[in-house]
C-alpha cells in the first residue's frame, strides 16, 4: 500500500504557531517538551487538545446561506476562495482557511496521543483507575471526533459503494518524534472504522463510572459525547443499523441533557445576560470559541433577501423567532441573533454551541424519517416548532398568528413542497429546520454534502458559479504543504 510523507502534526502545529509568535515550541524536540508523569498532568495535556481558535464555521461562506450583497464593498481573498469553492486557497494560514483547521486538528490529535501514551506509562492503582478510565475515554473520543471532522471536510462524503476506495485522511494514533513520518492517507471507510473503534471504546470507559466524567462544557461531557455518537452514525448512514444507532444515541443525549423540556424558547435569549451560549443552561452541550469572520461585513454574506425568500418561508406561514431579528450591518447583510456571542475583547472571536440539544432532537427526527416513523418525527419537529415559532396570539404584534403544531401534517408538507412522496416531503422540512436552527454555525455545509444538494453563487462580475461544477465531491483540498510533502491531492 502506498504511503505518503508528511511533516508530523506536532511540528506542523509549531510551524503554524511561529507565524503568531510562538517560536519557543521549536526549541525542543517533541519528545522532550513535556514530562507527563501524573494523572493531573495527563488531564492537563488533554485540555490542550481542545482547539479554541480554529473552528469549522468558515463553511458558512460555502453554503446557500450566502450570496452577493448590495452596497457592501469589503472583500478578502479568503472570503472569495470559500465562496467560490476554490481548490487552491491563497492564504493557507488564515483563521478561516480549511488548512488552518487541518493544522489545528492534527495539533489536537498530537496532544491526545501524547496524553494516551503518557497514561499507558503510569502505574495505576485501584484508587486511580476510575479517573484514569475517564481520562482515557475522553481522549479516545476526542481523537475520534477530530478525525471524523477532518474526513468530512477533506474527503468525499461516506458512500457505502465507494468508501473503501475514496481517499481519506491520515488517522494518527502514535506520538511523533521525527521530522518526517510516513503516513497512509487511507480511505474513507478506514477512517470511519478507526473513529468508530475509538468512539465506542471511549464511551465504554466513560460509562464505567459516571462520577468521573467531567462537567465542563468546554470539553466533552455526557450529553455531547452521546450527541457526537449520534452525529457520527447519522452522517455515515451506511445501513439501518446506523440509523438505529443514530436514534439510540440521540435519545441518550436528550436524556443526559435532562430531557427535551430543557430547550429554551428562542425568544428567551434576549432576556439572558449571557445570551444564547449560557453554560449554566442545561440545553448547552459543548461551547467552542474560535476566531472567524462569518458574522462580519463582506461582499459575499447572508442577506435580507435570503431571509425573506427562503429562511422566513415556512409551511405554516408563521413568524420564526430565529430569523425575525438581526444585527445592524452594511447594505442588505442579515446577521440573525441567537446563534453565537462575541468574546469580550476579541472582535473576531465568538462562542458557539457545537453540540446543542436541538441537534439531538433533530437527529431523532431525521432517523425516524429514514425509518418511516413520521409520528415520532412529527413529535420531535413539533418540539422545535414550539421553541422557535412565535406563540404570540396578538395579531397586532404577530399578524401571522401563533404557531399551531397540529398544522404539521404529511399532507401539509407535500402541498407546501410540491412533492408526492411522504419521505421526501418530511426530509425537505427536516432540512429546512436544520438550516434555520444552525445558521452561522457551519452545520449547513455538511447537510449540503450529505444530501448532495447543489449551490449556485452569484459573483461580482455578474456570472455565476455552481458547486457541482467546481467541487462535485464537496470536499476541501488538503493543504498545499501536505501535497508538497508527497500526499495525494484531492481531484
Amino acid at each position: 500500500m502506498r504511503k505518503y510523507k508528511i511533516y508530523n502534526s506536532i511540528l506542523l502545529l509549531a510551524l503554524f504557531l511561529v507565524n503568531v509568535g510562538c517560536s519557543d515550541l521549536l526549541d525542543e524536540s517533541p519528545d522532550e517538551r513535556l514530562e507527563v508523569n501524573s494523572l493531573d498532568k495527563v488531564s492537563a495535556t488533554l485540555i490542550g487538545a481542545y482547539q479554541n481558535d480554529r473552528g469549522y464555521r468558515f463553511t458558512h461562506f460555502c453554503t446557500d446561506n450566502v450570496t452577493l450583497t448590495q452596497n457592501v464593498f469589503d472583500n478578502h481573498p479568503i472570503i472569495e476562495d470559500l465562496y467560490s469553492w476554490s481548490r487552491n486557497f491563497r492564504n493557507q494560514t488564515h483563521q478561516d482557511s480549511p488548512s488552518a483547521f487541518w493544522v489545528a486538528s492534527y495539533g489536537s490529535i498530537a496532544n491526545v496521543n501524547l496524553a494516551l501514551e503518557s497514561l499507558d506509562k503510569l502505574t495505576i492503582n485501584s484508587e486511580m483507575q476510575a479517573q484514569a478510565d475517564a481520562i482515557k475515554g475522553e481522549a479516545l473520543i476526542m481523537r475520534s471526533y477530530c478525525h471524523f471532522m477532518l474526513v468530512n471536510l477533506f474527503a468525499k462524503h461516506y458512500d457505502q459503494t465507494s468508501a473503501s476506495s475514496d481517499l481519506g485522511v491520515p488517522y494518527v494514533t502514535e506520538v511523533e518524534d521525527e521530522l518526517i513520518v510516513d503516513y497512509e492517507r487511507g480511505n474513507v471507510e478506514d477512517v470511519y472504522n478507526k473513529a468508530e473503534k475509538d468512539l465506542l471504546e471511549g464511551i465504554a470507559l466513560l460509562e464505567k463510572d459516571s462520577r468521573e466524567v467531567n462537567k465542563n462544557k468546554y470539553r466533552f461531557t455526557y450529553p455531547s459525547v452521546y450527541l457526537y455518537a449520534s452525529r457520527f452514525y447519522n452522517y455515515r448512514n451506511r445501513d439501518e443499523a446506523d440509523v438505529t444507532q443514530t436514534l439510540a444515541y440521540a435519545n441518550k443525549a436528550i436524556e443526559a441533557f435532562g430531557g427535551a423540556d430543557v430547550m429554551r424558547a428562542w425568544s428567551e435569549y434576549g432576556s439572558d445576560n449571557n445570551g444564547p451560549i449560557d453554560i449554566d443552561q442545561q440545553e448547552v452541550g459543548f461551547v467552542q470559541t474560535s476566531s472567524t469572520w462569518t458574522s462580519f461585513n463582506w461582499t459575499y454574506q447572508m442577506t435580507s433577501d435570503i431571509n425573506s425568500s427562503e429562511l422566513s418561508k415556512n409551511p405554516f406561514n408563521k413568524k420564526d423567532e430565529r430569523v425575525s431579528g438581526g444585527y445592524k450591518r452594511s447594505g442588505n447583510i442579515f446577521t440573525p441573533t441567537g446563534f453565537f456571542v462575541y468574546v469580550p475583547g476579541y472582535s473576531e472571536q465568538t462562542a458557539s454551541d457545537i453540540f446543542p440539544i436541538a441537534e439531538a432532537i433533530l437527529n431523532v427526527a431525521e432517523a425516524s424519517i429514514r425509518l418511516g416513523d413520521y409520528v415520532k418525527a412529527k413529535e420531535m419537529l413539533e418540539i422545535i416548532g414550539l421553541h422557535t415559532y412565535s406563540m404570540d396570539a396578538d395579531l397586532d404584534e404577530n399578524p401571522r398568528g401563533p404557531y399551531d403544531p397540529a398544522a404539521l401534517t404529511t399532507d401539509k408538507l407535500k402541498s407546501f413542497y410540491g412533492l408526492e412522496n411522504d419521505k421526501q416531503a418530511w426530509t425537505e422540512y427536516l432540512l429546512f429546520e436544520r438550516r434555520n436552527m444552525f445558521l452561522l454555525r457551519g452545520f449547513r455545509w455538511f447537510d449540503i454534502k450529505r444530501y448532495a444538494l447543489d449551490v449556485e453563487h452569484l459573483l461580482e462580475d455578474g456570472t455565476t458559479v455552481k458547486l457541482s461544477d467546481v467541487a462535485p465531491d464537496k470536499d476541501f483540498q488538503i493543504p498545499v504543504f501536505a501535497i508538497d510533502a508527497g500526499m495525494q491531492a484531492n481531484q
